[in-house]
């Protein structure tokens, strides 16, 4: 997110218009000026960026100039709720909604309130990801099928929680899981599935 058009765009999709044209129409701007601001074919003004601002809920100083964190109410550290390993598969230590973990790390800029990250130990991971490194989600509830071909943290209706990548199964509602270092799980019936946004 180095620009404002980049920080606009994500502040947009964070507060949960799919298009440029849905906030624009939604909030009664002049749909093609919104866009030149998004697209980054113009910076928009103070005034415009605080009315921007305003509307999905981040600090205007940050959409202009990107420093410090999008919200003032954004969160220092997150929870990590839990350990990947070998064949990607986490092992839970609390319940992601309950909010807490066994330990907090620093939050990258940017990460919503409602982030948790899960922690890589080993090298089993290799050379996706290293020994150590964090990985962040957040759980919106949006609809699995529109997650292929994303690398998500994956919770199957049996329990389990891996990160895979989501490809399209054989049979409605289910999928294949594919990993860098592990044989593809075929035809997994998915519970729920979030997108790992950040990585640190």
């Amino acid at each position: 997110m180095n620009s404002p058009g980049s920080r606009l765009r994500w502040a947009r999709e964070n507060a949960g218009y799919a298009t440029a044209t849905d906030a624009a129409r939604a909030f009664n701007w002049p749909v093609s000026t919104y866009l030149g601001h998004e697209n980054g074919d113009r910076i928009p003004s103070r005034d415009k960026a605080k009315r921007y601002a305003q509307a999905f809920k981040v600090r205007w100083e940050w959409i202009l100039e990107g420093e410090g964190s999008p919200r003032t109410d954004a969160p220092a550290t997150i929870p990590i709720v839990g350990y990947v390993g070998a064949g990607s598969e986490i092992n839970p230590v609390d319940d992601h909604m309950q909010g807490s973990g066994l330990d907090e790390t620093e939050a990258p800029p940017g990460t919503p309130i409602s982030a948790v990250s899960v922690l890589v130990r080993g090298d089993s991971m290799y050379p996706r990801y290293f020994d150590g490194e964090r990985l962040f989600y957040v759980r919106d509830d949006r609809p699995t099928e529109d997650l292929i071909g994303r690398e998500c943290v994956v919770q199957l209706t049996d329990g389990r929680l891996f990160v895979k990548i989501l490809r399209r199964g054989t049979r409605p509602h289910h999928f294949h899981l594919e990993s860098w270092n592990a044989p593809i799980m075929e035809d997994q019936a998915v519970e729920w599935a979030a997108p790992v946004k950040w990585r640190g």
